[in-house]
């Protein structure tokens, strides 16, 4: 018997080039439909057109940052539980993430198995709350 998974939609939110294109790599190869876009304006269009069943987003962006993307999702978008993990470099990222709703934080640099644990962890998590 064939085993039979439906590919998940993952929104990455980051302003590097070089770790959307790796995420995107990495997020393909378990099977995902990666969404990478560099700014807040391009992932909330992207929301409008179709809800991510996850956000890996980065905290630090040059003009509107991470967690001003994830208050204006909360705002508009009320009722989805989308799990969320928060990718940065920043050393207060697990206060930021806990304080925004986030299900887990993952540091930058970041190994892939890590990343890779952390979504097959949340990819079908829906309003639950861990770190990682």
């Amino acid at each position: 018997m064939q085993e039979v998974t439906s590919k998940k939609t993952i929104l990455v939110l980051d302003d590097d080039p070089s770790v959307r294109h790796m995420l995107q790599v990495l997020l393909e190869q378990q099977g995902h439909v990666a969404v990478p876009v560099g700014d807040v304006r391009s992932a909330l269009a992207q929301c409008k057109v179709k809800l991510p069943d996850l956000m890996i987003v980065d905290l630090m962006l040059p003009i509107e940052d991470g967690e001003m993307f994830l208050r204006e999702f909360r705002r508009r978008w009320r009722h989805a539980q989308v799990p969320v993990i928060v990718l940065s470099a920043s050393t207060a990222r697990s206060d930021i993430a806990r304080r925004l709703g986030a299900e887990a934080t993952l540091a930058k640099p970041f190994f892939a198995e890590d990343l890779r644990e952390l979504v097959a962890l949340h990819i079908g998590a829906r309003g639950s709350v861990a770190t990682g």
